[in-house]
């Protein structure tokens, strides 16, 4: 478990995702915080540790939106994302920042982590 966060806390700058809205979902959105949860899984996958996914628990908590662009329909967040051995209840707590961002054509929008 120490390996894995260790792991995950420093192999991961920058991972995309793509999803489907109408509109650019705020950094609070649960499709928003979904993307972001998938993005540390897949991360794990790439890393080896894949074995380990369902022996945590991950969540986004204390989202704070730091900016959005208008223009471009744009949201730059902070949160705080949480992972939690569910077989002992460790639990470590890693800050990320995180961009939402919808297509040219809004069909789609882009969820983009750092800091994993």
């Amino acid at each position: 478990m120490k390996i894995f966060v260790k792991g995950l806390i420093l192999s991961v700058i920058s991972f995309s995702i793509i999803a489907c809205s109408s509109s650019t979902p705020k950094c609070s959105d649960g499709e928003t915080k979904d993307l972001v949860i998938e993005i540390a899984k897949e991360q794990l996958l790439k890393s080896g540790f894949g074995s380990v996914i369902d022996k945590l628990e991950m969540k986004v908590d204390n989202i704070r939106t730091i900016e959005y662009q208008k223009n471009i329909d744009k949201y730059t967040c902070q949160a705080d994302f949480i992972v939690k051995n569910k077989e002992n209840n460790q639990q470590k707590t890693i800050p990320i920042t995180y961009t939402v961002q919808k297509t040219d054509d809004g069909k789609k929008f882009y969820v983009e982590v750092y800091g994993l």
